[in-house]
């Protein structure tokens, strides 16, 4: 070949052939590569033809703060959407990928050797199929062997799947490459202990009075996400043995994929079991679907059938993930169900681990927390070592003894510490709450310890006792199905902010208990203390006066109006549009009615949220539109302000006496509880936002750190301004 010759080839080869596309420039997708490859030795490429046949492809979820203002007015009982939940279509429509932008990536995936086998409805991800080969042509992942420490072989991608731009930007991450152990059952098995059965629960726990009321969840679901199949008979003997005479179960499967049959692998089939008796166990009456994902699909394909579905005002998930190692990916795809699962009104339980605060990696000193329970819409359930009170002839249960954290040693004992992924939530600011940058585990917690007593359960028709936070999440997914039928409400949504306002007020003292603060042990790093802790949470629930503090508010503004400030143009446009200030002290004028500036010192329970001297005040705030404001009448004894009709709602920029950084985050989500709004002009009255904490910096009695919020809102009549000026001293 002549030198000219060779260079023209040598720039063909560069440019590419005449007419042929150059290749797409694909970008990594970050959180997608399992971390547990990276500590295994790379073997052997996997050949082309294995088959991947559960690739979850998550697109996540758009106008995130728009969805979080819903999910706290679907929680606020002054809200016009409290426990209002919302349809497939509408969640798709508003906070799903849109249909084009769905369909553009559905098409990329098929049109590049890949297989759709499931379509979402929510529109959050999609789920196909291929090969290794696909994934190595088309994502720039070579799918290879590792081998872990003990010797097993798994197989996973050699680098981070990718994608084209154009594409990568509507997707969050792939799982589902891999076939690593990522999910565990917890149970634990008990020695020759005694064993609570259903009743005995329900007296210790305040479930029996909801019982003797006449409740027994009829007309509820509870979904339960499982892996393995199981055999009717222990279910049928359980119920014959522990409940009482003639109650029928109502447990059902559901296949969330292809049967996996029952499975042999240690633990799976006591896990199903476990959970599908105790989901049952405390409401009979309930319907109870045990969603079982194939074994492609494993837990993740369970947990997307019972949210797509809707198949439990419940869902129970009793399965460790460890933070540590898992794809970044995988935690956001949970976080997302969760998030759309509140939105239809379910309740996401999940167990807080059995390994204490090393969670997933048993002998290891790191800190590591369960990934399914991290989300904060999830609710994570610890573990206790309950001394019931027994009757010593019958062997049952007559009281609630005492109890301590769950720690028997040697890395058994309950979960709990700080997430390393999921910031804390807003409804973690409250006393007695660690000041952590990561949101905080347990939220409450069960009797988990296996021995002192366990649960009683039926395996192979024999019965035995059996514990961990996997036996306390069915249990009280048992005991919500009865609050929400206690309630009248089909389905909770999401329970923590409620939690944490209920948690809040007992241990400011403001209302009778709704837990029982578990004060003693420790879960081998976290100690049990007063209020809040990283062992137990709040403690265990009193299941009758949690359902009866759900029925009602806070209790600091009863009734509502105690608390609303008057906004500007006198008495017959005052009622326009009023800011809500719930505090129990406030300061008023003579009429009773409260003043436009509200003063609060640091730490004071009555009207600091926080309740703790931390240099700030925390106040909840909410804007009412169109209010009946009965405190000003006009000389026919009427409401001297009727605006009929309230249309644009503005809010005007707060103004702080000094810097502070977290003023544009207040104002952040002021602007999105009003976005939560119903779609404006509406001539709906007493027309609430969900509260918002606004913190307000302390200063001393001559420079107190102020904020001043202004609304202006336009009714039909008249138009006014909402005021109100929070001021904070040290």
């Amino acid at each position: 070949m002549t030198t000219r010759a060779a260079l023209a080839a040598l720039a063909a080869g560069a440019l590419g052939v005449v007419g042929q596309a150059p290749a797409e420039p694909l970008r990594p997708l970050p959180g997608s590569m399992p971390r547990a490859l990276a500590g295994m030795a790379a073997g052997a490429p996997a050949p082309a033809e294995l088959p991947l046949e559960h690739v979850t492809v998550l697109l996540g979820l758009r106008a995130r703060a728009a969805l979080d203002a819903v999910l706290a007015a679907q929680q606020d009982p002054r809200s016009p959407r409290f426990r209002r939940w919302l349809e497939p279509e509408e969640i798709a429509d508003r906070f799903g990928p849109s249909r084009g932008e769905y369909a553009r990536v559905r098409r990329w995936f098929e049109t590049h050797g890949f297989r759709v086998v499931h379509d979402s409805p929510l529109r959050a991800l999609l789920v196909v199929a291929g090969t290794a080969g696909d994934a190595a042509a088309a994502l720039g992942a070579p799918i290879r062997f590792f081998r872990d420490r003990d010797g097993r072989v798994y197989h996973g991608p050699e680098t981070a799947p990718a994608l084209p731009v154009e594409v990568a930007g509507s997707v969050h991450g792939v799982v589902g490459l891999d076939d690593l152990p990522h999910f565990e059952p917890l149970a634990r098995i008990a020695g020759d202990g005694m064993a609570l059965g259903p009743g005995d629960l329900a007296l210790v726990y305040g479930a029996a009075s909801l019982q003797a009321r006449g409740f027994t969840a009829a007309g509820h679901t509870i979904a339960v996400a499982a892996r393995s199949n199981f055999p009717d008979a222990d279910v049928t003997t359980f119920a014959q043995t522990y409940l009482p005479v003639g109650t029928t179960l109502q447990v059902e499967r559901v296949l969330a994929g292809a049967d996996p049959g029952i499975l042999s692998r240690s633990g799976e089939l006591t896990e199903v079991l476990l959970d599908s008796e105790w989901a049952a166990a405390l409401a009979p009456a309930a319907r109870v679907n045990v969603v079982i994902g194939s074994e492609s699909g494993d837990i993740r394909e369970a947990i997307e059938k019972a949210v797509e579905d809707r198949l439990g005002d419940v869902i129970s998930v009793s399965f460790g993930l460890c933070e540590l190692t898992a794809h970044t990916a995988d935690t956001e795809l949970f976080d997302v169900l969760y998030a759309l699962a509140n939105a239809r009104g379910q309740t996401v339980l999940v167990a807080s681990g059995d390994n204490g605060p090393t969670a997933c990696l048993p002998g290891s000193t790191r800190p590591a927390v369960n990934a399914l329970a991290s989300s904060p819409h999830a609710v994570a359930v610890g573990g206790t070592t309950l001394d019931p009170l027994f009757d010593g002839a019958s062997g049952d249960a007559t009281g609630y003894g005492g109890e301590v954290v769950w720690n028997q040693g040697r890395g058994a004992a309950s979960g709990g510490g700080e997430s390393l992924v999921f910031a804390r939530p807003r409804y973690q600011l409250g006393p007695g709450l660690p000041a952590l940058t990561g949101r905080a585990l347990p939220d409450l917690a069960l009797a988990a310890n296996p021995d002192a007593p366990g649960y009683v359960m039926v395996q192979a028709g024999r019965s035995g006792a059996i514990g961990g936070t996997s036996a306390a999440t069915p249990a009280l997914a048992g005991a919500l199905a009865l609050v929400g039928e206690a309630l009248g409400t089909a389905g909770l949504g999401q329970l923590g902010p409620a939690l944490y306002r209920l948690g809040g007020e007992q241990a400011r003292g403001l209302r009778a208990p709704v837990f029982r603060d578990v004060t003693e042990g420790t879960n081998g790093l976290f100690a049990a203390g007063p209020g809040f802790d990283l062992a137990t949470g709040w403690g265990s629930p009193i299941i009758d006066a949690l359902a009866g503090a759900l029925g009602g508010g806070s209790g600091a503004c009863v009734p509502e109006s105690q608390c609303l400030v008057p906004g500007t143009g006198g008495r017959t446009r005052s009622c326009v549009g009023e800011w809500l200030v719930e505090a129990m002290s406030l300061g008023r004028r003579p009429s009773g009615v409260p003043r436009s500036r509200q003063v609060c010192r640091d730490g004071d329970p009555g009207c600091d949220a926080d309740g703790t001297a931390d240099g700030q005040c925390t106040v909840n705030v909410a804007l009412c539109l169109n209010v009946l404001d009965e405190r000003f009448l006009d000389s026919h004894g009427a409401a001297a302000c009727r605006p009929d009709a309230v249309g644009p709602v503005s809010l005007l920029a707060p103004v702080a006496s000094r810097r502070r950084p977290v003023l544009t985050t207040d104002r952040r989500a002021l602007r999105a509880a009003i976005r939560g709004l119903p779609e404006l002009p509406t001539a709906r009255r007493g027309e609430c936002t969900a509260t918002v904490p606004v913190v307000v910096p302390a200063g001393p009695d001559g420079r107190p750190g102020r904020v001043r919020l202004r609304a202006s809102v336009t009714g039909s009549r008249a138009s006014s301004v909402a005021r109100t000026t929070l001021v904070c001293l040290e």
